[in-house]
């Protein structure tokens, strides 16, 4: 069975509400964890297994009190580094053993559980969300699992650290939000501490010098009324490693014509169909709806292409 998670919607501000709930936002990825019995599955967004990538998340999973059980969490590196997300990118699509069993001490994770779906085959979701996290509390105790704290009602002051500490941003859920899979409730709102957006690639321009082989950047966009928008290009963040396999991917998704609806020069660009979706930081939005100094973080498999909208 495929667990959709429950979206957050995007806020300018924090607030203060004694009625909310609010989390630090976690620098990872979102995965669903669904135990029954010896059996642990770790879902991405778009419900692909990333249980052989973790192993060592699986081997404490099996050890969670309970014989059946979904959670919603972060998986996220616990090493500090200037992003987990980028962090994880190594591991996500490995399937080399000896390769995965290495990057399991090399890179460790932890899996940060905020929520619970359901509990010995008995969906939580309908409950409010105070009491799913009384549940959730009893389970998630683990070295490798554990149980995200919320601060009642102060997000203004969990914003400011927030920022102080490098944090993505922070969520606000309401206390007594139902859980709506795949659905983006105003119950739960995210505020981000730093600039942030997932972009759809749709073309890679040619490389020169160092980068001639690979390529030298990539051009992103968004959707918006069901037509993708050009964001810009980016030519940073990228390990030759990365360029090479990334490079590969790209290689595979060669198309004759621009996904984008912007009327944009062909010259030295390759364009590609509009499947991949990565993870980037930047400065600013131009006033032409332009990143200004982006720079690539990964590539995320966990979020369908046609859902990536504007959100900063």
């Amino acid at each position: 069975m495929r667990y959709s998670p429950m979206l957050c919607k995007p806020v300018d501000k924090p607030f203060n509400d004694k009625d909310w709930l609010f989390e630090c936002k976690i620098d990872g990825t979102r995965i669903i964890l669904v135990k029954h019995r010896q059996n642990i599955k770790l879902f991405t967004r778009r419900g692909i297994d990333r249980s052989r990538q973790f192993p060592e998340i699986v081997e404490v999973a099996r050890k969670l009190p309970t014989i059946s059980v979904v959670l919603d969490g972060e998986l996220a590196a616990t090493k500090r580094v200037a992003s987990s997300f980028q962090a994880l990118q190594p591991r996500m699509q490995q399937t080399n053993p000896a390769i995965i069993a290495r990057l399991a001490r090399t890179v460790p994770v932890v899996y940060h559980a905020f929520d619970i779906l359901a509990l010995e085959g008995k969906s939580v979701t309908n409950q409010p969300l105070v009491a799913r996290k009384k549940l959730l509390k009893r389970i998630a105790k683990s070295v490798r699992i554990k149980y995200l704290e919320g601060v009642d009602g102060k997000g203004v002051a969990l914003f400011a650290k927030a920022k102080r500490s490098g944090w993505e941003g922070i969520i606000g859920k309401k206390k007594d939000s139902k859980y709506l899979p795949g659905k983006r409730g105003y119950g739960w709102v995210k505020i981000k501490a730093h600039n942030e957006q997932e972009l759809v690639i749709g073309g890679f321009t040619r490389g020169y010098g160092k980068v001639a082989r690979t390529f030298g950047a990539v051009l992103v966009g968004y959707y918006a009324r069901g037509k993708l928008k050009f964001a810009g290009q980016v030519g940073t963040g990228f390990t030759q490693l990365e360029r090479r396999r990334l490079k590969l991917i790209m290689g595979r998704l060669k198309t004759a014509r621009s996904p984008f609806a912007d009327d944009l020069d062909n010259t030295g660009t390759t364009w590609i169909k509009p499947q991949l979706v990565g993870q980037f930081k930047f400065l600013e939005w131009t006033n032409d709806n332009i990143l200004r100094a982006p720079v690539y973080l990964g590539l995320r498999d966990d979020k369908p292409a046609n859902l990536v909208k504007k959100e900063a």
